[in-house]
């Protein structure tokens, strides 16, 4: 039955799915991010090409497949931004948002939970305790 098209997909087949799937996903997630599409233009054409196949190894992707994203990428910065400004310029340009230190997401966390004593303060009210809130409630 596996000449129908039921049955196990072959060896070609799943190579050529998995294949379509990299090179779908990578320019999804490439060209969906402003630093990383900025990113990978301003590295240039041959860094890209070894990272790429490097990392899709195993797969029926060649330099031509690299050089055709890559080619993707640079128009996706032209598109977007314009051609006068080189990727490197606008890469450096972006304002890059860094994820909270461990200490930010901690003070973060005592407010929020009302285990610190600033948050007992700022849930409860100056004494920082719920008894005041019940007082005046039941009074």
């Amino acid at each position: 039955m596996a000449f129908l098209g039921v049955g196990r997909p072959s060896r070609a087949d799943r190579l050529r799915a998995d294949t379509m799937h990299a090179i779908e996903s990578t320019m999804s997630s490439v060209a969906g991010d402003e630093a990383t599409l900025l990113a990978v233009v301003a590295g240039g054409e041959q860094e890209w090409r070894n990272r790429f196949l490097s990392l899709t190894r195993g797969l029926a992707i060649d330099a031509g497949v690299a050089d055709s994203l890559f080619a993707f990428f640079c128009h996706q910065v032209k598109k977007r931004f314009g051609r006068e400004l080189s990727a490197g310029k606008l890469l450096d340009s972006l304002e890059v948002i860094s994820p909270p230190t461990p200490r930010e997401i901690a003070d973060a966390w005592e407010v929020e939970s009302s285990s610190s004593e600033e948050g007992r303060r700022f849930f409860y009210g100056p004494d920082g305790h719920p008894e005041e809130i019940i007082k005046k409630l039941v009074h």
